[in-house]
């Protein structure tokens, strides 16, 4: 498989604007393009943030709120899936998961996972789309996106890392990775955090001692599992169900989680404040998917409410997510967006913001959502459509409010998207389920039969989604190889390594 070059060149305009900088330090931010930060949190819920207006009188989040107040915050903004690597590739890709590959959680103990499925580096992320233009790049945090050495962060474009490849489990300490080397260092789950907090601070002051733009991927480990939160930010009673549970998922100590969160996100933005930096650095900050809860209330994490699902599967608790994007003097502060967007839309809308060039020899599903952001008059959502897939499986179809269910079984899924995992998954659907969000954002009223030209209508774009980006026994026009995998994608993985 050949990567696709995108190689190092500084324009000469943007040469020129480092050079007048480093003469005037005072015209340096504005000389300088605009600093990108995506910060993405990992199972944060809809209604798990006071900006949100959490039901939890345990969260608090004056950090994030700060944020939203300063920016724009969504109300209808959509992970393209419920499961951590396939929306964490959408994210950096632009692109479907089907199209770009990465369309299950790959798993590092699994031989052939482990060699054949990661993001390839045919692909083009965000971060080679901004190196051309100067700008120093770093992804720091948990990656997810293959173990491999030829799915590693350096081989998409960014100058550095610093994290570990996977998740870290209950009672084991995380392997972390600089570069693509093993520092030799290693870190329990709620000693992370900081780690990556000190890492991008560390990287924030480089690129402005170098008089260099930045697009720092800050992916943090918070709020998934181990359900352990610090000492410092836990009550007495979090932290003695903390101990007795011994790192379970335990919805008591999940606000400690939340609030730590927020304590980091704060220190990320007092860094910018603190460097002058602030005017000129453009965040978003959004959720990979929806919570982790299961049927017992007790041995879950956060809330989705008032959607229905959850991580896992494909109902709105499980892709509709928290999402603000600030960028002071130019996003006009205190808004909120009702408008359907994805997260696929942060990489066009980066490009368009920062002037990079799109590819042009493929195509990028996400859409640029400046005109929303800058309160563009009539500006409205640009899908016409979206496609909910949970791995190679065809789920749903969303088009403006209407939203239509299709048909499964239980083999047609991943493992995880199963009904044993997740809450209200359905992994057996004989027939198509039709809902109004508008009026219905729970899912709980189907109006299929009483609307049978909308059902077609989406009916429809389900049989295009498929023959392009195909489905789980349909191979599309469009879809990503696997790079040479055999078996079936969706299996339990194999321990064999």
């Amino acid at each position: 498989m050949k990567k696709i070059k995108c190689e190092v060149k500084i324009p000469s305009l943007i040469c020129l604007s480092v050079l007048l900088s480093c003469g005037n330090p005072g015209k340096k931010a504005e000389a300088l393009k605009p600093n990108v930060i995506v910060i993405l949190v990992d199972d944060l819920g809809y209604n798990d943030l006071g900006c949100y207006n959490t039901k939890d009188p345990g969260i608090q989040t004056p950090n994030i709120d700060r944020l939203a107040e300063a920016g724009i915050r969504f109300t209808d903004w959509q992970s393209a899936n419920s499961v951590c690597a396939p929306s964490r590739a959408a994210i950096l890709t632009g692109r479907y998961t089907p199209r770009n590959g990465q369309v299950v959680v790959s798993h590092p103990f699994d031989k052939d996972q482990y060699e054949h499925l990661g993001l390839y580096q045919d692909e083009v992320t965000i971060a080679e789309l901004l190196k051309p233009l100067g700008y120093a790049t770093a992804a720091i945090g948990k990656w997810h996106l293959g173990q491999h050495v030829d799915y590693r962060p350096l081989r998409h474009g960014f100058d550095q890392y610093y994290g570990t490849m996977h998740n870290i489990a209950i009672g084991k300490k995380g392997e972390i990775y600089e570069g693509d080397s093993l520092t030799g260092d290693s870190a329990f789950y709620e000693n992370i955090h900081k780690l990556l907090t000190n890492e991008a601070k560390t990287f924030m002051n480089k690129s402005i001692e170098e008089n260099s733009p930045f697009f720092m991927y800050l992916s943090h480990y918070l709020v998934h599992g181990p359900w352990e939160p610090s000492r410092e930010f836990a009550t007495d009673e979090e932290w003695q169900i903390r101990t007795e549970v011994n790192g379970d998922i335990n919805h008591k100590v999940y606000p400690a989680m939340v609030r730590e969160l927020d304590w980091h996100i704060g220190e990320i933005i007092g860094e910018l404040e603190r460097l002058g930096i602030s005017e000129n650095t453009v965040i978003f900050f959004v959720s990979d998917n929806g919570p982790w809860l299961t049927t017992d209330t007790v041995r879950s994490a956060g809330s989705a409410w008032p959607l229905r699902g959850s991580k896992f599967n494909t109902f709105e608790g499980g892709h509709r997510v928290p999402a603000i994007v600030k960028y002071p003097g130019k996003i006009p502060a205190g808004r909120v967006s009702n408008e359907l967007v994805s997260s696929m839309d942060i990489l066009p809308t980066i490009a368009h913001i920062t002037g990079a060039s799109m590819p042009d020899e493929r195509v990028i599903d996400g859409k640029n959502i400046w005109p929303i952001l800058s309160a563009e008059e009539g500006a409205e959502s640009p899908h016409k459509v979206l496609y909910g897939y949970h791995g190679k499986n065809l789920q749903t179809i969303r088009k403006g409010n209407w939203k239509l269910h299709l048909p499964r079984t239980p083999q047609s899924v991943p493992f995880y998207a199963q009904h044993k995992w997740g809450r209200a998954t359905i992994d057996s659907l004989s027939a198509p389920m039709l809902f109004n969000l508008e009026q219905d954002v729970k899912e709980q009223i189907n109006v299929v039969s009483e609307f049978p030209e909308i059902v077609k209508d989406l009916l429809v774009e389900a049989k295009t989604a498929r023959a392009e980006l195909g489905d789980w026994n349909v191979t599309g026009t469009d879809e990503h190889d696997y790079n040479g995998l055999k078996g079936d994608i969706h299996a339990i993985p194999v321990r064999n390594r």
